[in-house]
């Protein structure tokens, strides 16, 4: 990660949660003037290193990020969550993008992947803000490419056997590798993808999920020895 400018990460943060927030709420976080923080916003003037990391930290930390993205959280009846409303935000995704940024930060990352179609803005937006190569495993073979990995799971609703796609010239061997998704539930599609990046003999780093519901999927990820594991918003079943 050390190629993120971490500057300039942090004045981004700070103009895309001021959309959010009001001045004087980012100073009772931050214990920063609305001066200090109008430069840092519209003045494109870039906090030293030691204040940026401060900034990052603080915002992320507390909760702040989270709360935003929760906040737009939509519960429709049993079960059912729609969160359509923020991985389709260009500015929630920014945010979710800033909370895997710090939780992965001293991770070594080549790609993160994820399959289509609500997780593709969760990981594209993860991958320009890491500068990081973006592998998006399709429910049909990609046209231009002749040799894939495949994997079978069965899908929870409605219940069908789902088959999931990765060209082989994407995934390569020794590629470390960060799982993104939009909703963690059962686990079944991070198992799949899992197979899928072992069997390239590739290297999951860890998984980062914007929501997940219940425990069903944390048993799932203790079978598969998956360690480094952050969920940004966790629901009850």
């Amino acid at each position: 990660m050390s190629k993120v400018d971490v500057r300039e990460i942090s004045r981004e943060l700070l103009a895309t949660v001021k959309k959010f927030l009001k001045y004087r709420e980012l100073q009772e976080y931050l214990s920063l003037p609305p001066p200090i923080l109008w430069r840092y916003i519209s003045n494109n003037m870039k906090p030293n290193k030691e204040r940026a990391e401060f900034i990052i930290s603080s915002l992320v930390t507390k909760g702040v990020l989270r709360k935003i993205v929760s906040d737009h959280i939509r519960i429709i009846g049993k079960d059912i969550v729609n969160i359509y409303d923020i991985v389709y935000n260009k500015d929630l995704a920014k945010l979710i993008a800033y909370e895997a940024y710090y939780y992965f930060r001293d991770t070594d990352i080549d790609a993160v992947i994820t399959v289509e179609v609500d997780g593709v803005p969760v990981a594209l937006s993860i991958a320009f803000l890491l500068d990081i190569d973006v592998i998006i495993a399709k429910k049909r073979k990609e046209l231009g490419y002749e040799e894939f990995y495949e994997d079978t799971y069965l899908s929870r609703d409605p219940p069908v056997l789902t088959s999931i796609y990765v060209p082989k010239s994407l995934l390569r061997k020794n590629m470390k590798i960060l799982i993104a998704d939009d909703l963690l539930r059962s686990g079944r599609t991070l198992a799949s993808l899992v197979r899928i990046i072992r069997e390239a003999r590739a290297i999951p780093m860890g998984v980062f999920s914007v929501v997940s519901i219940g425990n069903e999927w944390v048993n799932v990820a203790k079978k598969l020895g998956l360690e480094k594991i952050y969920v940004m918003v966790q629901l009850p079943a």
